[in-house]
């Protein structure tokens, strides 16, 4: 029996389970992001000589974003810029550098440069921060975009195929995510002004390779981990492919598959299957529930996935 014939058998039973009031309100659900404290890096920067900071754009616990100027190129790029001022333990900047700098994909956002902020002297001065340049994608990402409305059927299987490729791409170089999120996802709708978008996959912050190991304080967003990352286990590149799949499923109903405060959301995950509703169409489901198989085993590799996914827009 193939992955989704499989897939079907189980969407058949989840079908047949479907509460008629259907998947209700994430009445939890809040964007995943931290407090963005104003002016982290004083007004008028020029980082390296060269990136004159701009509006931020975001951040999180461990870095924030900036828009920036090169003024070399006259082109706009996002500065991430790690809050660590410890070079000994600056883990989060060095594995970004070394793992998503060597990446070159179309569906990855590009890391362009580094290097570290300046350090005033005196007394209460700011300390040097390393920092990333990377493309600066125009559109917005999948967490902003779901907090109008759900995404079409055609949007979602162009989106999950874009960010499949790239999970093929850095998992055919051992390398693990670890991080599948909307949040992480970002749709460049200024590359792409007639069609769906160009969706990219960015933050390689807590990626794991051979190189770099689980980071102590992190493993993903509570709300996409897998079953086996939630009991424990050790995230491989399966463990991506279920966030994956709990995306899409957000993407196509407009709330998450597994609701609630975040230890509710994880002990949900041991419990059983996402439901999917019945609005979503069956060869959906099929997808939906190979990439999210209780049994990492169970689900396609990355590849295999792009193929289901391309199939959906056919």
């Amino acid at each position: 029996m193939t992955l989704l014939e499989r897939a079907a058998v189980r969407a058949d039973r989840g079908a047949a389970g479907i509460d008629r009031q259907g998947a209700g309100t994430d009445r939890g659900a809040r964007a995943d992001h931290h407090a963005v404290a104003a002016n982290e890096v004083h007004p008028e920067v020029v980082l390296g000589g060269r990136y004159r900071l701009g509006a931020q754009l975001g951040g999180g616990s461990e870095a924030y974003v900036n828009e920036a100027r090169d003024l070399l190129s006259g082109k706009s790029v996002a500065v991430k810029i790690f809050r660590s001022t410890d070079s000994m333990d600056n883990a989060p900047f060095r594995r970004e550098l070394e793992i998503h700098g060597r990446l070159r994909h179309r569906n990855i956002v590009r890391v362009l440069d580094s290097g570290d902020t300046p350090s005033a002297g005196g007394v209460g001065s700011q300390k040097s921060r390393s920092f990333v340049v990377m493309e600066l994608v125009g559109g917005k990402d999948l967490r902003g975009f779901l907090q109008d409305n759900p995404a079409s059927p055609e949007q979602t299987a162009a989106w999950m195929t874009d960010i499949a490729r790239a999970l093929a791409h850095v998992h055919r170089r051992g390398i693990v995510h670890n991080d599948i999120k909307p949040g992480n996802i970002l749709v460049d709708f200024a590359s792409d002004p007639r069609g769906l978008g160009i969706a990219k996959l960015a933050d390689f912050g807590i990626a794991l390779n051979g190189r770099h190991a689980a980071p102590n304080s992190s493993s993903g967003t509570p709300h996409y981990l897998s079953p086996e990352e939630v009991c424990g286990g050790t995230s491989t590149t399966a463990s991506d492919i279920y966030s994956l799949g709990l995306v899409a499923l957000e993407c196509l109903t407009g709330t998450k598959a597994f609701p609630g405060p975040p230890l509710e959301s994880m002990v949900a995950r041991t419990l059983g299957e996402p439901r999917i509703p019945g609005t979503v169409r069956r060869r959906w489901s099929m997808v939906l529930h190979a990439m999210t198989d209780p049994d990492p085993a169970g689900r396609p590799s990355a590849s295999q996935a792009v193929g289901m996914l391309r199939r959906l827009s056919w």
